[in-house]
């Protein structure tokens, strides 16, 4: 029992010394990288909070069978001061991708549109057009 407790009081004190020199031998300084949020489909209306700095990564999923594609637009920001747009990219497939970055303290909204493409001539598509769309609060 006495060597149990010696050896806990021991790992305790190893765990100690070498925290805090873990923390200062990371890249930078210590410093972590940004944080980021991802979003997609499931996010749609919802919303969230992020800091200044912190990445934002969109990735909305599309469908396609023989005759069409259901395709997302570009996601974008009603306010690219608050969350500046990096990327963006609509794919083959219907999915649509996008990169913000937190740059000001403020509330906005991300948005992309659902819309029917047809693959084939004289395929006759919906035209139903679904919006995505969540609140982003930035804060210092």
């Amino acid at each position: 029992m006495k060597t149990a407790r010696l050896t806990v009081a021991a790992l305790a004190a190893v765990l100690a010394l070498t925290a805090t020199p873990l923390a200062s031998a990371m890249p930078g300084g210590g410093h972590a990288k940004p944080k980021h949020l991802d979003l997609g489909n499931k996010d749609n209306r919802q919303s969230f909070t992020v800091h200044k700095g912190e990445e934002i990564d969109v990735h909305l999923s599309g469908e396609q069978n023989e005759s069409s594609t259901w395709a997302w637009s570009e996601p974008t920001a009603a306010d690219g001061t608050l969350l500046h747009r990096d990327k963006a990219k609509m794919l083959p497939n219907g999915d649509a991708t996008a990169v913000f970055h937190a740059r000001a303290d403020g509330t906005t909204t991300l948005d992309s549109r659902f819309r029917c493409r047809s693959r084939s001539s004289g395929e006759v598509c919906s035209h139903a057009v679904v919006q995505w769309q969540v609140t982003v609060k930035v804060r210092k």
